[in-house]
């Protein structure tokens, strides 16, 4: 039987979160909406109370409802995505943000920015 008082900390991950927002410093490439993947890592206090302390449906909603609808760069993207888990949740996190088939010559499959402590 675990101990009530117990610290249980560790390493939640949260990956291929989809998002659909403009993105690209190119005109062209925001013209449509896209789909970018995005991978989060969390490292704190799992559960106290005993309940998780990281409502997985709850970051989904709160990016999905504060993040701007266009952004350049995806560096922009995953600072403000930084910014919105920090506000939310006490820990530290990790964003990575993908960004498939970037315009590029030669051409390049995906290009991904990590932020985070």
């Amino acid at each position: 039987m675990v101990e009530e008082n117990r610290r249980l900390t560790g390493t939640l991950f949260l990956k291929g979160i989809s998002l659909t927002l403009r993105l690209g410093a190119l005109p062209f490439e925001r013209i449509e909406p896209r789909t970018v993947k995005i991978d989060l890592k969390w490292t704190g206090e799992l559960i106290t109370g005993g309940h998780p302390v990281v409502d997985y449906s709850q970051v989904c909603v709160l990016l999905k409802n504060k993040l701007e609808p266009e952004y350049l760069y995806i560096e922009e993207l995953a600072r403000d995505i930084l910014i919105i888990l920090e506000n939310g949740w006490c820990g530290r996190w990790t964003v990575s943000v993908h960004k498939d088939y970037p315009p590029t010559d030669p051409p390049m499959e995906r290009a991904t920015v990590t932020l985070g402590k």
